[in-house]
Parts: C-alpha cells; sequence; structure tokens
C-alpha cells in the first residue's frame, strides 16, 4: 500500500471493508475483496443529514433558530406532547442540547423497537425534556431523526430524497440506501449504506468550500458553522481535520487547510471507544504531513 491510511487500515485486527483518500491528485479506494460495496456508515450518517439542514438553510427555507414546535403542526403532535418543544431550536437538535436527558441511545436498537413502536416522532415529540434547550448535551440518534423530519416537513419529500437529488446524485454516488422508520423516513442517527470512496466526496466538497468539481454543494458559510459549531463536524485534537465518526469505527474527515478529504467503514469491537478511528485519523494526519508538511 502506498499510501499511511491505507498501510494503517491493514494494521487493523477487526474486519475493515473499505477505505478512500481524495486529494488535488485524485481518488485512492482500497476495499476488502470480500466486502459488500455499501457499507454502514452508523452515525457517519448525521452528517450528510446535517448538509441537508445546511442546504435548507442556504434556500432560506430554514433557520437554525427555528423551533422543533415551529415546525410540526399540532395535527402531527401526540397526546402527550411535551410543550418544551416549542423552544428547541434546529440548532438545539443539531448539537445533540434538545434538553432530552432520557433517550435510547439509538431510535433503530433492536431492544428500544417495542418500546418506540411504529410512530418514532410522537414517541421522539412525547419524551420530557428535564433540561432547557442549549445547556445540557446528550448525545442521541433522537435529535438527528427529529433533523429527517423536519427536512421532510419543510420540503415535502423524505430526507432520502431530499438528499438524493441535491447531494447524492451531484456527487455522482453510486449504490447507497438509507434504513427507515415504519413510516418511511429515514433514522437518520445511522444506517446510511454507502461506499467509502463516495462518502468521501461530501468531505471533500467541505475541504474545497462546499464546491466539488463544478457544483457548489453547500456555502462556505454553512461550512463555517458546522465547524465552529459542531454540526455534526468535530476537530481532531489540534490538527486541521474536521470529522464524523460512526459507533463501529467509520468515519469521513476533511482538511481544508490541506485540501483533502478521507473516508472509511469498518466493524471495529464494542470495546473499542473510538481507538480505531484515532489510529486511522492519525494515520491520515501522517498521509497529509507526507504530502503537504506539516502544518
Amino acid at each position: 500500500m502506498s499510501n499511511a491510511l491505507f498501510r494503517a487500515v491493514l494494521d487493523e485486527w477487526a474486519p475493515m471493508y473499505d477505505a478512500a483518500v481524495i486529494t488535488p491528485q485524485g481518488t485512492e479506494f482500497w476495499r476488502h475483496p470480500c466486502a459488500n460495496n455499501a457499507n454502514n456508515g452508523h452515525s457517519t450518517t448525521k452528517f450528510f443529514i446535517a448538509t441537508a439542514i445546511g442546504i435548507l438553510c442556504d434556500r432560506g427555507m430554514l433557520s437554525t433558530d427555528t423551533t422543533i414546535g415551529a415546525v410540526f403542526p399540532d395535527s402531527i403532535k401526540p397526546a402527550g406532547y411535551d410543550p418544551g418543544w416549542e423552544k428547541v431550536t434546529v440548532r438545539d437538535a443539531l448539537r445533540h442540547q434538545t434538553g432530552m436527558e432520557e433517550v435510547p441511545y439509538g431510535v433503530d436498537n433492536d431492544e428500544s423497537a417495542p418500546l418506540i413502536g411504529d410512530d418514532f416522532l410522537g414517541y421522539v415529540l412525547s419524551l420530557k425534556l428535564t433540561h432547557a434547550p442549549g445547556t445540557f448535551y446528550r448525545y442521541s440518534d433522537a435529535a438527528y431523526y427529529l433533523l429527517s423530519r423536519v427536512i421532510a416537513q419543510v420540503t415535502g419529500e423524505t430526507a432520502d430524497v431530499f438528499l438524493k437529488k441535491n447531494v447524492f446524485d451531484p456527487l455522482g454516488f453510486r449504490q447507497w440506501a438509507m434504513a427507515k422508520c415504519p413510516q418511511g423516513h429515514p433514522i437518520a442517527g445511522g444506517g446510511f449504506f454507502a461506499r467509502a470512496d463516495d462518502v468521501v466526496k461530501l468531505g471533500y466538497a467541505y475541504a474545497l468550500n462546499g464546491r466539488y468539481e463544478d457544483q457548489q454543494i453547500i456555502s462556505e458559510r454553512w461550512i463555517n458553522a458546522a465547524m465552529e459549531n459542531d454540526y455534526a463536524c468535530t476537530r481532531f485534537r489540534d490538527t486541521d481535520i474536521y470529522l464524523k465518526t460512526g459507533a463501529r469505527g467509520q468515519c469521513v474527515a476533511f482538511s481544508r487547510q490541506r485540501p483533502s478529504a478521507a473516508a472509511w467503514h469498518g466493524c471495529a469491537a464494542p470495546d473499542d471507544k473510538g481507538k480505531r478511528n484515532d489510529r486511522l485519523l492519525s494515520a491520515y494526519c501522517r498521509l497529509l504531513d507526507e504530502r503537504y508538511g506539516a502544518v
């Protein structure tokens, strides 16, 4: 293997399915010969949902100050609706600061299905908000399921359809799929299946201030906001790399300072606790040091 990231991928003892890197010199792609073409990115899905929200904000169809309560009409709010949602903003959901304290980690977990039932939106909007919006952090897939439903309410089409038109097709995605709730809406906190050499394209668009080839996918203004506010976009230590990781050792990452992006899918051990992504992100840093010089 000719680059530091792919060498690190091969050093992983648990399964790695695919990995990709884009630089101005082109795309490099590695895939295990026994892996599926499209693999589960788990929480890297949130990077795409946040991008869809950004596109709507760019178009003036939504604001991060818009409240969840204002988006959904009374006719679809559940009987147990917590009025606190009238104060929760899209920004709060993007940042996992809705005020929810007790919520299943993933709304698609099998053990949670009997509790949630078929109405995922009604379930989430019935959760009691025990903290003021914006004051308490609790990471959850439920917050991004809400954003999936916000996208549908604002556009009139499900989040996967919106993403296909505005992200996947412009970027030339091939095989992809999104896990959905019983009512046909993407779960959005996870469950996006795709190829690493497609996923990496959105990271590269972020690295190039929103452009990919001859198309403006997302605005530079939104990218700046995402990086500053952690809208599914977190800085890796004190480096120039920003990223979104997944629960089983998946990642999409990019650098604007040294224009490039990387992505990978795999299945780390349950007790990995992010160590795989630390190792692979460190390898991505070494790759950039080799090609651009250290920052």
